[in-house]
């Protein structure tokens, strides 16, 4: 199947640093799932803090399991295949325990596909002892009453204290063979889970009347949470992702919470307090993360990092240190009133292409109301900062549908944006490149634990009128707009405040096709509103303003945040009154703290040990390294594969040399470009180190180091002169997917001439094949193809399609191994 989907490398598994257990010693197997794809799975921070903590654990088995894109998905629903772990190819199905990653509402029907897919019973209620144990976590589950028909268990909260714990108890529970509803019970007991068995709505006249739990001793479930970050280690060893991720860089969590407050971001509310990490732990977790992975960026994580105490220190320290090596270091969230000009000062030391601004409103009276206390001069001056500091993007994040918005406060967001762009040709002038307004529309959505999860959500026809307001808005020079899309929003609404009703409403919009929800060519509205109409439903229902008293569908879900805290905040946004940040010592009472175990920690801007910087090589050296490219590697496209032999050559240690210039990069570099899909045993890789080598003491450094596949064969010392030629003439032995007729072989030998068509994304273009293929012999049931470069050295896959009518699937599907490469 591989063969005939995009980017195959996604299913492979076989990632350095992947970790496979013994199978004689694994009690109890774990899917680590996600419901999205591999490039945005690997991205996420959360996923690999588990999976680097239960790797510790030789009795279970964690594997990653992610949600085959829609190409894969299609192929599976043909040949009734299911999704399989990266790590040992272990079908979905057959793991005890299926946990979930919810990141996003709109991945809701991609868990179940996964399901699906992998036969295993949608519905809680009809899986019995022997089907798999179905848990899910994320910031989705402080509402998990829309998927709770589907899950055995969920948790709530930060989940490094709990993991252990609630691995410790399903492993009783599997070998004393307990009864489902015992595991609810006794996982219920447990700080930060939720058994939805136990609990059970009543509705009156279509309104959610109460939720009532079934087990008094336990009236709701208490968010879990980290009090000390420094009792945990950042991830270290991150498995080195086979497709590039949407963040590809070594992430570091400084602090986790924020309280400034704003409104109407849910995780400012359900991840207080804010609490630091020691910014020498950071410092020392940045240093042995870079040697383990060999990656070229690091990024300070948290929801506001300039509020880190410790940021301006701990980035000077890190740029001092990071720049010897080629790593650049990123900030991806900031604030524009916790921005010092330090700070814009060490960012700018490293090259980036934009920088990111969220004044999320263009009314002074709308950032007041969503407690985003930020001026307009305030913003004007970060951005007349930024400019001259020679950056030429700014990209301004907006929100659209905020409580009490008119079209004024729209038409503010064009004022505003107009005045930075002006800022930006004030600056820029004289500059080569002229500076540019990015501005960016999301829609706003109500959610839970917020103080706006009472108010109402924008319905499509006037999320559409906003939008288009806001675009004539914002037309004027220097400026580019993009907007989300309402429908995602409206749908993303109706789930985020959903209640159990919705679960008909999942299995229903599932059935009809809807996947991939997230992504606006792959979102089907109609069939979310015939859905939701079947089971009597309508986004009204969920979108509607809620009373104070009503019951809502978290009620039983404790974040810590108490409700009337929440309304208070209502009712002061309404008011146009702004809230304090905690962090400076006056506490709002908001009710997470216990201020004995549960409380902010922050630390200052401590002392921070610098180690000594290493002295760099001395005298250049060359080498030319013969690469194997084998089994899983042959699905690696070739700037994949380049990337990992360059992590790969750092994790092992080899001081690499790199080019002169603006953007220096490091002098590794191959002969030629392996179609995807070949093997090889011939390829050649020049690698230029910053000190010498030996050749042998190089290729056992680097083994260790590469991913399943690929090794090096053979090293020595580069020729003075000798440079890196593509060969004339390639051998492959062929070993097609299905027979080859020998009339068609015997034609092709009688031909005198044989064109083949050759379809790129720049053209079509006609190619001899007479010319082309030096040597065709058939070998038993294989085949051995000789092609030259002068005739446009055809592709294994395009000989047998062209010669032997193979169909492309067959085509693709063929193993084809490179034996010989003449020069």
């Amino acid at each position: 199947m591989l063969s005939q989907v995009e980017r195959p490398a996604r299913y492979l598994g076989g990632e350095a640093g992947s970790v496979i257990k013994d199978p004689a010693r694994v009690r109890l197997s774990l899917a680590l799932a996600f419901p999205e794809v591999y490039e945005i799975a690997m991205s996420h921070l959360g996923l690999k803090v588990l999976y680097e903590s239960l790797a510790a654990r030789p009795e279970v088995a964690a594997e990653r399991v992610f949600c085959p894109w829609v190409d894969l998905m299609d192929l599976m629903d043909k040949d009734g295949e299911e999704p399989w772990s990266l790590e040992s190819g272990r079908p979905l199905s057959g793991f005890d325990v299926i946990g979930f990653s919810l990141q996003y509402e709109l991945t809701y029907t991609n868990l179940l596909h996964m399901l699906r897919l992998s036969k295993v019973l949608l519905l809680r209620a009809e899986r019995g002892p022997d089907d798999p144990l179905v848990i899910a976590g994320g910031p989705c589950m402080v509402n998990p009453e829309p998927l709770a028909d589907f899950l055995d268990l969920a948790v709530v909260g930060e989940a490094e204290e709990l993991i252990h714990p609630l691995i410790d108890l399903l492993l009783v529970a599997k070998e004393q063979g307990w009864p489902r509803d015992k595991l609810y019970k006794e996982a219920g007991g447990l700080e930060g889970v939720y058994a939805p068995a136990l609990f059970q709505p009543r509705y009156e006249r279509g309104r959610l009347a109460e939720i009532k739990a079934r087990d008094p001793e336990h009236p709701a479930v208490r968010r879990r949470v980290v009090a000390d970050m420094s009792t945990q280690r950042p991830p270290l060893n991150p498995v080195m992702p086979s497709v590039r991720p949407v963040h590809d860089r070594l992430g570091l969590e400084v602090a986790r919470g924020c309280t400034r407050g704003c409104r109407f971001c849910q995780a400012g509310y359900i991840y207080r307090p804010v609490r630091e990490r020691p910014a020498q732990q950071v410092l020392d977790a940045a240093l042995t993360g870079l040697d383990n992975s060999g990656l070229e960026e690091v990024a300070l994580l948290s929801l506001s990092t300039s509020d880190y105490s410790c940021v301006e220190s701990l980035t000077a320290a890190l740029m001092d240190l990071l720049a010897p090596r080629r790593v650049s270091l990123s900030l991806p969230s900031l604030r524009m009133d916790s921005l010092s000009e330090e700070l814009i000062n060490q960012i700018k030391r490293v090259r980036k292409t934009g920088f990111t601004l969220a004044p999320e409103a263009g009314s002074q009276r709308l950032r007041t109301l969503i407690n985003k206390n930020l001026d307009q001069e305030q913003i004007l001056n970060t951005a007349r900062a930024v400019f001259s500091l020679s950056w030429n993007l700014i990209k301004l994040y907006f929100m659209l549908g905020l409580p009490t918005e008119t079209d004024q406060d729209i038409e503010a967001i064009g004022r505003l944006c107009s005045q930075v762009a002006a800022e930006a040709r004030a600056v820029g002038r004289g500059r080569g490149k002229r500076p540019v307004v990015n501005a960016s529309l999301g829609l706003f959505v109500p959610k839970p634990h917020t103080p706006f999860q009472w108010q109402a959500q924008m319905d499509m026809e006037e999320a559409w009128r906003r939008v288009s307001l806001a675009k004539k808005a914002l037309n004027g020079g220097g400026i580019k707009v993009k907007w989300h899309h309402p429908a995602s929003s409206v749908i993303e609404g109706v789930l985020s405040r959903g209640d159990r009703r919705l679960g008909p409403v999942l299995l229903r919009a599932m059935e009809l096709g809807c996947r991939f929800d997230g992504w606006s060519e792959h979102l089907d509205y109609e069939a979310w509103l015939q859905a939701l109409e079947e089971a009597g439903l309508s986004p009204a229902d969920y979108l509607r303003t809620r009373e104070p008293d009503e019951v809502l569908p978290w009620d039983h879900i404790d974040v810590g945040v108490e409700k009337k805290f929440l309304l208070d905040e209502l009712a002061r946004a309404l008011a146009g009154e702004a809230t304090g940040d905690c962090r400076d010592g006056r506490c709002g009472d908001c009710g997470v703290c216990d201020h004995k175990v549960i409380k902010p920690r922050v630390f200052g801007d401590a002392r921070i040990e610098v180690p000594p910087e290493p002295q760099p090589g001395q005298g250049r050296e060359k080498y030319r390294l013969r690469l194997e490219k084998t089994g899983p590697a042959r699905y690696l496209g070739h700037l994949e594969t380049m990337k990992q032999l360059e992590r790969a050559l750092r994790r092992a240690g080899v001081e690499l040399a790199y080019s002169q210039g603006f953007h220096p990069h490091a002098l590794v570099k191959t002969a030629s470009a392996l179609p995807l899909g070949v093997e090889s045993l011939v390829e050649v890789l020049e690698v230029t180190t910053s000190r010498p080598y030996l050749p042998a003491e190089l290729e056992q450094m680097l083994n260790p180091a590469l991913p399943a596949g690929m090794a090096v064969a053979e090293a020595r010392l580069a020729k003075p002169g000798e440079k890196l030629l593509e060969p004339e003439e390639v051998t492959y032995r062929v070993r097609p997917a299905a027979p080859l007729d020998p009339k068609l072989f015997e034609a092709f030998h009688a031909a005198q001439s044989w064109t083949m068509l050759r379809v790129t994304p720049k053209g079509e273009r006609e190619m001899d094949l007479k010319a082309a293929v030096r040597c065709l012999e058939m070998d038993g049931d294989e085949l051995l193809l000789s092609v030259g470069r002068a005739g446009g050295r055809p592709k294994p896959a395009e000989v047998l399609q062209s010669i032997f009518s193979l169909d492309p699937a067959s085509a693709q599907a063929s193993r084809a191994l490179r034996i010989e490469a003449k020069y």
